[in-house]
């Protein structure tokens, strides 16, 4: 029996949601693992779910966010129950944290006088790197994989003697130096208040749109990319102080209750990279 084709909206639908997801992902690979986004997001789409109910005056029952959501009423009851919270423990964050954890935590790598993590024989069974890989992550990791992801983070090093031996140097794994987690929270922070802009427009009347738009063109020689986004800097910079003198005109002397937090944002898109930008 032949399956009959998607359709257009959905699949323009589908197209779109993987257009804005792709960037996200592409920030967290290496940085939080699918499980711990999976629980975020879980938590956030039942949250969501509940608040368009209560928008639309329908009450939010365990079975009405289940029907939105596509989760099991058991799962809604969790997330409910636990009032909305997406913090994480570190060792759930990604498999890295789960290694350095039960490093710490667990007696059978650690001294039993001091509680330091013992420094480990790299290969064989039992109480070694490899051991520690195979209880805390699983048998489909390397070694070597590991190995290469905490020396690159600074969380280890490697001893070389008779035996090669690997010693916890930091419990506190980043993948991302400062910079990059600095760069990355502005990013989020900013793609968020595009959407909002967007979200507030789909559900406002026209009078109570915000200016949300953007202008582009295909027909750009890569000769001439250089000199465009040096133009394009020279204008934003001109906007923004304008910008920010527009703001200081309106912005009160003091903090008070009730005040309205506003903005404006400038960026520019392109092909940054070899990918190009959809």
């Amino acid at each position: 029996m032949n399956k009959a084709p998607p359709s257009t909206d959905a699949a323009s639908l589908t197209d779109a949601v993987g257009l804005v997801l792709r960037r996200i992902v592409r920030l967290m690979v290496g940085t939080i693992s699918f499980p711990a986004l999976m629980e975020i997001l879980k938590v956030l789409y039942v949250e969501e779910a509940e608040k368009k109910l209560k928008r639309t005056n329908s009450k939010p029952t365990k079975s009405a966010l289940a029907l939105i959501t596509g989760l099991d009423t058991r799962v809604v009851s969790s997330v409910v129950n636990r009032r909305y919270d997406i913090s994480l423990e570190p060792k759930n964050i990604c498999a890295e944290n789960a290694l350095l954890d039960m490093w710490t935590n667990d007696p059978f790598f650690s001294d039993e006088d001091s509680k330091v993590p013992l420094v480990l024989p790299i290969e064989g069974r039992g109480r070694t790197f490899q051991g520690l890989v195979l209880r805390s992550i699983g048998r489909n990791i390397t070694v070597k994989t590991v190995l290469d992801r905490l020396l690159s983070s600074g969380n280890i090093r490697i001893i070389s003697d008779a035996t090669e031996r690997v010693e916890m140097l930091s419990l506190f794994y980043s993948p991302i130096t400062d910079d990059r987690a600095n760069m990355t929270d502005i990013a989020f922070i900013e793609s968020s208040r595009v959407l909002s802009a967007a979200i507030h427009n789909i559900n406002s009347d026209i009078d109570s749109r915000v200016p949300q738009q953007g202008r582009w063109t295909y027909r750009l020689s890569p000769t001439k990319y250089g000199e465009f986004r040096q133009e394009v800097r020279l204008l934003l910079q001109k906007q923004i102080k304008e910008g920010e003198a527009l703001l200081e005109k309106f912005e009160e002397a003091q903090k008070q209750p009730g005040q309205l937090t506003v903005g404006i944002g400038w960026y520019q898109w392109g092909d940054h990279d070899s990918e190009g930008i959809e």
